[in-house]
């Protein structure tokens, strides 16, 4: 077997490799940190209105925190998007290494996505489940099931 010897183009691509690996584990590590805020951030947000209201359930219990999963779902999912954009263009600068080597069967790797498929992926259970149980319990205000 022949040693292999990295060519100019190939140093390159690893550079970018490298680079775009941390970007991915970046981007991977501030998803997971935005699902602990925003959940902390429900949960001083629902404590600072029971003091504001005096203990006094209303619209706010529900429509606060429903637009803090709401913001926090749109950045979580928007990282989400760039963090498989970063993984496809490692990929493709992979392929790229591959092909130069003659290695024949390397796996292309692509990843498409879409915003729509990063929105509904299935890392996004956590602010489907907050955005539910938030609605469930403001339907539950609304027709007095609650808080009378």
């Amino acid at each position: 077997m022949t040693e292999y010897k990295r060519s100019c183009e190939d140093e390159l691509d690893w550079a970018s490799v490298d680079q775009l690996h941390e970007a991915t584990l970046q981007i991977s590590k501030s998803c997971f940190e935005f699902k602990k805020i925003c959940v902390g951030l429900i949960g001083a947000a629902l404590a600072i209105l029971a003091k504001l209201t005096d203990n006094h359930l209303d619209h706010s219990y529900f429509v606060i925190p429903l637009l803090i999963c709401f913001g926090f779902w749109v950045a979580d999912f928007s990282a989400y998007y760039f963090q498989r954009k970063t993984r496809s263009a490692m990929n493709r600068k992979l392929l790229a290494i591959a092909q130069r080597n003659s290695i024949s069967n390397y796996p292309d790797g692509d990843l498409a996505v879409t915003w729509f498929s990063a929105a509904l992926n299935h890392s996004m259970a956590l602010y489907f489940a907050l955005a539910i149980f938030g609605t469930v319990g403001w339907i539950a205000y609304a027709i007095k099931w609650i808080g009378s």
